[in-house]
C-alpha cells in the first residue's frame, strides 16, 4: 500500500483573481510589517561594527563576493558567502547604506512569505500562514534582526526558509522536469545558505518536520519512500557543504575554530545545559517579557503601535473575508493531532536554530545572533498554543494575537531606535573627525582628544574599526590611530586581556604615552612593564572631537570643509552619505529621548542592548543571563573613572545612590570617593555594596555633567577596584 503526499492547499485557482489572493496572503503581512518597522526611522541606520570591516576591506583590497581562503578575508573562508550580501549592497551604492536597508528589508520579507506558506501548508489555514508571517518578524527573542551586522544571518535564514518552500512545492508539482528544477533550486539555495552563515545547516530538517506534523509518523517513512529524489537533491545541498568544509577547515584558522576552543565536543558537553535554560527559555517566555517591559517603559506613545496592529489585523480579516475559504482544509475534532505535532516541530526547530550556538561560549551569554534561527520554531510553536485557545475561543485567540502583535512591534521599534542612537553617536564623532582632519597623515599617526569619552568603545569604532571607516571614506590607508580620553588622559592603549587603559601626556613637543602598569590575578601572571612610547608633535596630526566647538591643532581651509557639504568628489559623497542621514518621518518618540531631570546609568537596561558608556576607567559591559531579567555590569579598572551625562536639573535636593555588587578587597570599597563636577559627595554603605549621599542641587548644571569614581586599584586581581551594576542621580 503506498501513501500519498497531503496536500495542505488544493489546487492553485485558475482565475487570476484566485491566485492572485492566495499571493498576497502570503506576501502582504510580511510586507506591511516590515513598512510598519522602517516607517518611524527610514534609512537613518549605518554601520556599526563588522559592517566598518568589511567596508575597510573593500576600500583596500577592491569589492569581492567571496571569502575562500585567497580572500582578504581567510578567517571566514568556511562561510564562502558571508559578505555577499555586504558586497551587492556596496555595489548597488557604495556612498551610503541605502541598499543594505533594501536588501535586509527584502530578507524580512522572504522569511515572512515563507513562514506563511510552511504553515499554511501544515495547518490547512491562510489564517495561521499569515499570523505565522508576522510572528516571525516581530519576534523578540533575538536582539540583533534590525542591525547590519545581521544582514547576512537573516539572508541565511530566509534562502534556507524558502528553500524549504520550494522543496515542497516540487513535491506537490505534478510535472516531473518543473518538480525536479524547484528541488534543484531548493538544493541550491540550503547550499548558499549554509555557505553564508553555517547555522543554517541543521535547518535542513525543516521539510521533514513539515511533512511528518502533515503526516504522523507512520506514514512519513511512505512519504519519504515516495519523493526520495526530491529530499536527496535536497540533501545533497547539505552535503556540497559540508564536502566544502571538510576540504577547506584544514587549510585555514577559522572564526569558527577559535570560538569553539580546542576541542568542539568538549565545548557542546560544557554547555548544553544552556540549550533548556537559556535557549528555550528566551525563545517561548523570556523575550516576550522583556518585549512588555520595553514597550510599557520605552515607549512613549501607544498611538503607532495601536494603529499598527489594527491594520495589520483588518488586513488579515479581509484576506480571510475575500477568500473563498478562509480555511483550505477541513479543520476538526481530528485536527487537534496536527496541532500538536506542530506544537513538537516547533520546540525542535527552536532547539534546532539554537544549538550551533552552544559551540561557542562567546555567543552563550549574548542575544545577538543566537536566537534569530530559533524564531521560525518559536512562531511555529505560538501558532499551534494560538491555535489551541481559538478552539476555545475566536475572541480570545484573535485579543491574543493583537496583544502579540503589539508588544512585538514594540520590541523591534525599540530596538531599531537603540542601534539608530548609536549610529548618530557615530556620525557625530565622524564629522567632528573629518571635518578637521583632510586624511593627510602619511607616515603621521593621527592623535583623536575625544571630550565625549566614547571612542574605542565596543560600539564607538572599537580599534581597527575607526581606520576601516576612516580609510573607507577617505579612499587611502588611514591606519596609525591613537584616542585620548579628554581631560582625563586615558589612552587606550592596547591591553585586550583585561582591558585596562594606559595615559597619554602632552609635552612641549612631543607626546607621551604610557602603557598601564604590570598586573596579575588568578590565572594571570604579572607581565613586564612595557616602556613608554614617545612621538614628537612632527609625527602627529591632533584632532580634538566632542567639545561644543571642537578644533583641531591642524587648521583646514574653509575650501575643505564646503566641499566636503556640496562636492562630488568620493570622499564628500560618503562622509554626507554616512553623517547626514534623516529620518523619513519624525514622529515616534521614545522615552529616552525626552529632556530628563534624573540621571541613571546601568551599563544597559535590556539584554545585549548595551549603550556605549561616556566615560572613562571602565571595562566593557558584562552580561549575566537570569531567568526574567539579565544583570549589566562593568569593572572599575582605574584609580579613576568617570561617567558623563546631561541633565536638566530641578531646584531641589538629589541624592545619590548606587550599586557595587564586587569588590576585590575592602580596601577598594573603604577607600571609594564620589565626585560630582569635581564636588566630592560624602555617601554612606550598607553591607552589601549599595551606596547613598546627598547632592547640593547648586552643584548640578543644565547640560554636560560628569560624575567620578576614585579609589584604590587592586594590582593581584588584574588591576580592577570595584563591579559597578548602576547608579542615579535623582531628586528626593
Amino acid at each position: 500500500m503506498t501513501a500519498t503526499t497531503k496536500l495542505a492547499l488544493p489546487a492553485m485557482p485558475t482565475h487570476s483573481n484566485g491566485r492572485s489572493l492566495h499571493w498576497l496572503a502570503h506576501l502582504a503581512p510580511a510586507l506591511f510589517t516590515v513598512m510598519f518597522i522602517w516607517l518611524p526611522f527610514g534609512f537613518l541606520l549605518t554601520g556599526l561594527i563588522e559592517e566598518w570591516g568589511v567596508i575597510g576591506l573593500f576600500s583596500r583590497a577592491g569589492l569581492f563576493f567571496v571569502t575562500d581562503i585567497s580572500s582578504p578575508l581567510p578567517a571566514h573562508a568556511l562561510r564562502p558567502l558571508t559578505v555577499f550580501p555586504h558586497a551587492v549592497a556596496y555595489f548597488l551604492d557604495p556612498n551610503t547604506f541605502n541598499f543594505w536597508h533594501i536588501l535586509l528589508m527584502i530578507a524580512l520579507t522572504i522569511k515572512g512569505f515563507s513562514l506563511s506558506v510552511i504553515t499554511t501548508r501544515v495547518t490547512g489555514s491562510i489564517k495561521w500562514g499569515m499570523f505565522a508571517s508576522i510572528l516571525i518578524i516581530i519576534y523578540p527573542a533575538d536582539t540583533m534582526q534590525l542591525s547590519f551586522r545581521a544582514i547576512h544571518i537573516n539572508w541565511a535564514l530566509s534562502l534556507v526558509l524558502l528553500g524549504s518552500v520550494l522543496l515542497l512545492a516540487a513535491i506537490d508539482q505534478p510535472r516531473r522536469v518543473r518538480a525536479y528544477l524547484l528541488s534543484l533550486a531548493a538544493g541550491f539555495l540550503l547550499a548558499c545558505a549554509s555557505a553564508m552563515y553555517e547555522a543554517s545547516l541543521l535547518l535542513v530538517a525543516v521539510p521533514f518536520l513539515v511533512a511528518f506534523t502533515q503526516t504522523g509518523l507512520k506514514p512519513l517513512f511512505a512519504h519519504l519512500k515516495n519523493n526520495c529524489v526530491h529530499y536527496l537533491i535536497w540533501i545533497s545541498g547539505a552535503l556540497a557543504y559540508i564536502a566544502y568544509v571538510i576540504h577547506t577547515a584544514p587549510l585555514v584558522k577559522s572564526y569558527q575554530s577559535v570560538l569553539a576552543g580546542n576541542s568542539a565536543l568538549t565545548t557542546l558537553m560544557t554547555y548544553y545545559p544552556n540549550l533548556f535554560k537559556v535557549g528555550l527559555f528566551r525563545s517561548i517566555f523570556g523575550g516576550w517579557i522583556d518585549a512588555w517591559r520595553i514597550t510599557r517603559i520605552e515607549i512613549n506613545s501607544y498611538w503607532y503601535l495601536a494603529l499598527a496592529t489594527a491594520v495589520l489585523l483588518a488586513l488579515i480579516y479581509f484576506i480571510v473575508k475575500k477568500s473563498k475559504q478562509s480555511t483550505l482544509s477541513k479543520e476538526s475534532s481530528a485536527d487537534i493531532a496536527v496541532i500538536f505535532r506542530l506544537g513538537l516541530i516547533g520546540l525542535a526547530l527552536i532547539c534546532i536554530g539554537y544549538a550551533p550556538f552552544l559551540l561557542s561560549p562567546p555567543h552563550m551569554a549574548i542575544s545577538q545572533r543566537t536566537f534569530l534561527f530559533a524564531e521560525p520554531g518559536a512562531a511555529l510553536l505560538v501558532v499551534s498554543l494560538l491555535w489551541v485557545l481559538s478552539k476555545a475561543s475566536r475572541a480570545l485567540a484573535s485579543t491574543s494575537f493583537a496583544a502579540l502583535i503589539f508588544i512585538g512591534l514594540g520590541f523591534q521599534l525599540f530596538q531599531f531606535h537603540h542601534y539608530i542612537e548609536i549610529s548618530k553617536q557615530q556620525q557625530l564623532a565622524l564629522r567632528d573627525i573629518v571635518q578637521n582632519f583632510d586624511g593627510n597623515a602619511v607616515n603621521k599617526t593621527l592623535l583623536i582628544l575625544d571630550y565625549n569619552n566614547q571612542l574605542n568603545h565596543v560600539w564607538m569604532f572599537l580599534n581597527p574599526d575607526l581606520a576601516n571607516v576612516l580609510t573607507y571614506i577617505y579612499g587611502k590607508p588611514v591606519d596609525n590611530i591613537q584616542v585620548c580620553y579628554m581631560p582625563s588622559h586615558e589612552w587606550q592603549a592596547p591591553t585586550p586581556s583585561v582591558q585596562r587603559k594606559g595615559t597619554c601626556e602632552e609635552g612641549k613637543d612631543d607626546w607621551t604615552f604610557n602603557f598601564p602598569s604590570p598586573v596579575s590575578g588568578p590565572g594571570m601572571e604579572p607581565t613586564p612593564a612595557t616602556p613608554s612610547m614617545k612621538l614628537s608633535k612632527s609625527e602627529v596630526v591632533t584632532v580634538a572631537i566632542g567639545e561644543r566647538n571642537p578644533k583641531a591643532a591642524n587648521n583646514l581651509p574653509d575650501s575643505y570643509r564646503q566641499e566636503l557639504e556640496t562636492g562630488n568628489a568620493p570622499a564628500s559623497l560618503r562622509y554626507r552619505g554616512i553623517t547626514e542621514t534623516k529620518p523619513w518621518f519624525n514622529f515616534f518618540k521614545f522615552r529616552d529621548q525626552q529632556a530628563n531631570d534624573e540621571y541613571f546609568w546601568g551599563f544597559g537596561n535590556w539584554w545585549n542592548l548595551d549603550l556605549p558608556t561616556a566615560g572613562s576607567g571602565w571595562r566593557d559591559v558584562d552580561w549575566e543571563p537570569r531567568r526574567f531579567n539579565h544583570i549589566s555590569t562593568a569593572w572599575m579598572n582605574a584609580p579613576k573613572a568617570s561617567l558623563y551625562f546631561d541633565l536638566e536639573p530641578k531646584n531641589a535636593r538629589y541624592t545619590l545612590s548606587g550599586f557595587f555588587d564586587a569588590f576585590p578587597n575592602e580596601a577598594s570599597r573603604s577607600n571609594m570617593k564620589f565626585r560630582i563636577n569635581g564636588t566630592e559627595i560624602p555617601v554612606e554603605w550598607s553591607e552589601v555594596g549599595k551606596f547613598s549621599g546627598a547632592v547640593n542641587p547648586a552643584l548640578l548644571k543644565s547640560g554636560r555633567n560628569v560624575l567620578e569614581f576614585e579609589t584604590i586599584p587592586n594590582t593581584d586581581y588584574y588591576g580592577y577596584s570595584a563591579r559597578m551594576d548602576w547608579v542615579k542621580i535623582v531628586p528626593e
